[in-house]
């Protein structure tokens, strides 16, 4: 096991939460403290499957559906490892097995059974997963959030950042080599999403009043839903894995759900039409809000649709305390949403008297992220230990398996491997070898370097 890990479990830190993610079905929540990272199981029952303690803390943590293989970044005050590097890491081992380096803080990280794909503040990098070759360099605008979406459903695959023009967005489909470009907001963007398939894109901008999907093929926008009528920062876009839904949380506390539902031909022909007349009608027409709300949960980070159960969305956060934590709900249209299970994943670090947790509750608490440094980096370069030797395997539920074989010790030549078999010739070679010859040889090799000793020497003296 890797020196990183520490087995020692009695003198354990206290831990504070950094970030929170789902995988790509919605079914597992990876969490990243200050101390390490967490894996929980959200469905048929919840676990936590792994626990990884850490040297240093993990700002972003990406998993590949539910396999061994993740994407991990340090952050927080004292990060596990510099904040500009992507690891891979493999938890069959479990430690790192390769790195992505680069000269920029590292702000997403987003993975699909083929492909890495790494935003930082003003592009986008997509490496091949199975030998970390470069792929694709995308230019954007400036890009504090680290905007990026990947399709994970279909084979090719479908990608969406900001464009290098404010409150725009850069649709590249890799199957049909073209790029979409997206008039998506007159502001700078905030939150976007893909669905599964790659077929339809949600946005939303700095403002936080209107979230807008958009259908790729025809580049038009199809819906358009109101979340509130006051400012609000959007913390999460999700759809689920039928399309049906899409799910917003935003720093007011509360998670909105939309309706997702076909137009008619007649509204395609309406949505179709250009951007100007487009805006000119938001302000009069009436825009569909969301079918449901969902509160619980007061600075939720994440947000995702259990995708083996229908009409369950879990949402993860921080609570008025700063605890880590997980809230699982049954929504209806138009109806109040059940909550069915909550759980307190990370307890906040810092101790206090009853009196000042009233206090600081009266005032009203807010979630904040311990900064992480900001050096000045190296040339970017990419480093492949052992990434030559992962090779993935579907299995019958779909997922991958990624399978890492170390690679055999270098035989030299002469020289056989210990786990190689001794050859008749070597054996020749063991019983030819006489005890006295070999003495008597040896011997004389000696006396005569003695000799030369001895000669070096007067010369010196």
């Amino acid at each position: 096991m890797d020196d990183d890990i520490l087995d020692d479990v009695q003198h354990r830190p206290s831990s504070s939460l950094l970030t929170c993610s789902f995988n790509q079905d919605g079914g597992c929540l990876a969490v990243g403290t200050t101390t390490g990272f967490s894996v929980h199981n959200l469905h048929p029952q919840y676990s936590q499957t792994v626990e990884r303690e850490l040297r240093g803390g993990i700002g972003q943590v990406e998993m590949l559906f539910r396999c061994n293989l993740m994407a991990i970044v340090g952050g927080g005050s004292t990060p596990h490892s510099a904040p500009h590097r992507v690891l891979i890491w493999d938890d069959h081992v479990p430690k790192e097995i390769g790195e992505l380096s680069f000269r920029q803080v590292v702000l997403s990280v987003k993975l699909r059974k083929d492909a890495i794909a790494i935003s930082l503040k003003d592009r986008v990098y997509v490496y091949n997963l199975a030998d970390l070759t470069l792929r694709d360099k995308i230019y954007t605008a400036e890009n504090p959030h680290g905007l990026l979406s990947l399709s994970t459903q279909v084979q090719e695959m479908v990608l969406a950042c900001p464009s290098v023009t404010p409150g725009h967005v850069r649709v590249e489909l890799y199957g049909l080599r073209k790029t979409v470009l997206l008039e998506a907001h007159d502001g700078e963007l905030r939150g976007l999403c893909l669905t599964a398939n790659g077929n339809k894109l949600a946005t939303a901008s700095v403002k936080g009043t209107i979230i807008r999907v958009w259908d790729i093929a025809s580049k038009s926008c199809i819906h358009e839903f109101r979340r509130g009528v006051e400012r609000a920062t959007i913390t999460c876009l999700a759809f689920s894995w039928d399309d049906q839904w899409l799910s917003s949380c935003s720093d007011k506390g509360t998670v909105h759900i939309f309706h997702c539902k076909e137009e008619s031909e007649e509204g395609k022909k309406k949505s179709s039409k250009s951007t100007f007349s487009r805006l000119l009608s938001s302000t009069t027409s009436q825009k569909p809000k969301s079918i449901c709300q969902i509160r619980g949960i007061p600075h939720p980070i994440a947000c995702a649709f259990v995708g083996d159960v229908p009409n369950m969305i879990a949402i993860s956060g921080w609570d008025a305390d700063g605890n880590g934590v997980l809230l699982m709900s049954e929504f209806a249209a138009h109806q109040e949403a059940r909550r069915v299970a909550y759980h307190v994943l990370v307890k906040n670090s810092v101790e206090e008297t009853e009196e000042e947790r009233r206090r600081r509750r009266a005032r009203g608490w807010k979630p904040k992220v311990p900064d992480t440094p900001d050096n000045d980096f190296g040339n970017m370069q990419i480093t492949e230990p052992s990434m030559n030797h992962l090779s993935t395997q579907n299995t019958d539920d779909d997922f991958c398996e990624v399978v890492f074989e170390p690679p055999k010790e270098p035989a030299i030549e002469g020289k056989p491997n210990a786990d190689d078999p001794p050859t008749s010739s070597d054996d020749g070679k063991k019983k030819s070898a006489a005890p006295n010859g070999g003495g008597n040889q040896d011997k004389d090799k000696e006396a005569g370097e003695d000799e030369n000793l001895d000669e070096f020497l007067e010369a010196t003296q």
